[in-house]
């Protein structure tokens, strides 16, 4: 069993992953021995769903893994972030916020148990264009009591932890109104039997998705490329 899969969303960020790749990736093989990174690639075609790009590679490894780290492809954690953030274990029923938002919500760096992240059920699977999803894996875990434990969060500038890109001016909004509504005001209105349900109707349990290829791209990088069905 591996103790971390590093999951990378990713779609047409060639320049980001060809400095990831360089830079941090030797970091990872050094500081985090018995781990693998896995860039799950959505095809064009859809919106791109971050939620439902993570949750294949929660369904994919299964069991076969203690821990995942969601890792966005423009964030590059230095040598001293590894040590200090990426190393130690996370205490049971725990999401540990490497880096995330101080929104309240489990975006960017987060590392959390394989068994917990199947027990929420991973993210939804219909958050399609940019935002929310990582309001929506918040909404989960509270709902089962899982604690959070942050290290860092995006309001502020932490270079010697963080090396960052700009963002790009990429980001589908189309859904951004909905997605918010949905996320961050109706879910909250909802009784527990009700968010229960919604959490249980659309996940890692029911994503439906096609891999079109499958490669190894460094001695510890495995590429999958996919196809989201709605």
């Amino acid at each position: 069993m591996l103790d971390n899969v590093i999951v990378i969303p990713y779609r047409n960020r060639k320049t980001h992953w060809e400095y990831f790749l360089k830079n941090t990736v030797p970091l990872i093989e050094n500081k985090l021995p018995n781990s693998k990174i896995v860039v799950v690639e959505q095809n064009e075609g859809n919106l791109f769903n971050r939620g439902a790009v993570l949750n294949i590679a929660f369904a994919e490894f299964k069991s076969k893994t203690k821990y995942y780290i969601t890792n966005d492809i423009d964030i590059n954690p230095t040598e001293k972030c590894i040590e200090q953030y990426f190393f130690p274990e996370v205490p049971d029923n725990t999401v540990k916020g490497i880096y995330t938002s101080h929104c309240n919500t489990l975006g960017g760096i987060i590392k959390i148990s394989d068994i917990l992240i199947h027990k929420i059920n991973g993210f939804p699977n219909n958050i399609w264009g940019w935002g929310c999803e990582d309001k929506a894996l918040q909404n989960r875990s509270e709902y089962y009591n899982i604690k959070k434990e942050t290290n860092m969060t995006n309001n502020k500038q932490h270079p010697e932890y963080l090396q960052r890109f700009d963002d790009v001016n990429d980001r589908e909004r189309v859904n951004v109104s909905k997605n918010n509504q949905i996320h961050y005001d109706q879910f909250k209105r909802l009784t527990a039997e009700q968010k229960l349900h919604t959490i249980q109707e659309s996940g890692i349990t029911n994503i439906k998705y096609k891999i079109l290829e499958k490669k190894e791209v460094h001695p510890i990088v495995e590429w999958l490329k996919v196809e989201l069905s709605e």
